[in-house]
């Protein structure tokens, strides 16, 4: 009878153990879900029909196979959720860090054309002798008509330590001129272009939000007080956005311990609240925040909390209007998942 009810008792821990787990962790719950296995299932079983009896399987990749599926299943919820096969993940998380392998310029399309409208410093291409306004002509001896950035930038791409060929037309000059590239490992700083303009305003571009754009900022602010910075104009145009927890101690920087920040609401009505906490970077002097239909994710986060809380003054267009939050997922192989798990609420209510 011991023995019985010690058996008992171990059953129903267990049992609430693995409960607590499957409510603490959502992503196990589909697998007490009957139709989940159902479709698991089905796509089991259009993979083992393939590898029996399509004509070319010998060709086939399942792994590619099954990245292809996923992606496209993902891709088909919303515009911003993706599934990251290993190459597509690795680069996303460069991206994210303003981490790049490339030749250190930055390209744009101007009236047909595609031009370099900056050459980072330290970068192959500035040793090369390339210069912000020449025009892409040629990639590796591939001359184009009417280039698109896309190709041209493809083109460019390569793994480290190779070179390309990049042929340019400069104004002032009757011929193409051909400058032959290394590729390397580039890491941007989230700020650029940081100068003092005429009565006492500041001037940077913010790139994107990183793990390193907080303290960027903070010393490109102190380097312009210290020049004599009396108001800061803050440019965010084509700043995609990045992370959420930046751009949230970058607001903190601008405002008052408890001014809110942002809600964000998830599944079932679960909603997050945050308010601003007491930064180590304290700014009190005017801004301005210029934006446009590039500023996206972050950047609106920042723009509306300070905008809310009449902090800043809004200069510029419509900016994306992206209104919800991605969270990132890695797996074992280094495969990762961006998905769209909530949807964000500025100060004022605007979603």
């Amino acid at each position: 009878m011991h023995k019985r009810y010690l058996y008992w008792t171990l059953a129903v821990g267990l049992i609430s153990i693995l409960a607590s787990q499957f409510y603490a962790r959502p992503e196990w719950r589909p697998l007490l879900s009957p139709n989940y296995w159902s479709q698991l299932g089905r796509f089991g079983q259009v993979l083992r029909i393939v590898d029996a009896e399509y004509v070319h399987a010998d060709e086939v990749n399942f792994e590619e196979l099954t990245d292809v599926a996923l992606q496209q299943a993902v891709r088909s919820l919303d515009a911003y959720s993706d599934y990251m096969p290993p190459q597509d993940y690795e680069v996303f998380q460069m991206a994210s860090e303003q981490k790049y392998v490339g030749v250190g310029i930055e390209v744009g399309s101007f009236a047909d054309a595609v031009s370099i409208s900056e050459v980072f410093p330290g970068g192959s291409a500035e040793e090369s002798g390339l210069l912000a306004g020449d025009s892409i002509v040629a990639v590796d001896g591939e001359v184009f008509d009417l280039p698109t950035l896309l190709e041209v930038t493809e083109l460019i791409r390569g793994e480290a330590g190779t070179r390309v060929t990049i042929g340019v037309a400069r104004p002032g000059e009757d011929e193409r001129l051909d400058f032959e590239v290394e590729r390397r490992p580039i890491e941007l700083s989230s700020v650029a272009d940081v100068e003092l303009l005429e009565r006492g305003m500041g001037y940077l571009r913010f790139r994107q939000f990183t793990d390193q754009s907080t303290q960027e900022l903070a010393e490109a602010i102190r380097g312009l007080r210290t020049d004599g910075m009396k108001g800061l104009i803050l440019d965010l145009r084509d700043n995609p956005g990045g992370h959420l927890e930046t751009a949230l101690d970058i607001a903190e920087m601008f405002l008052e311990a408890g001014d809110r920040l942002l809600s964000v609401q998830a599944r079932h009505g679960v909603v997050e609240v945050f308010d601003a906490a007491v930064s180590k970077h304290r700014f009190r002097f005017p801004l301005v925040l210029i934006i446009n239909g590039n500023s996206a994710s972050a950047s609106e986060i920042l723009a509306g909390a300070l905008r809310d809380h009449e902090r800043a003054i809004l200069v510029g267009e419509q900016s994306f209007g992206k209104g919800s939050v991605q969270s990132i997922y890695a797996f074992r192989g280094d495969y990762g998942l961006k998905l769209t798990s909530a949807h964000y609420l500025l100060p004022n209510g605007e979603a």
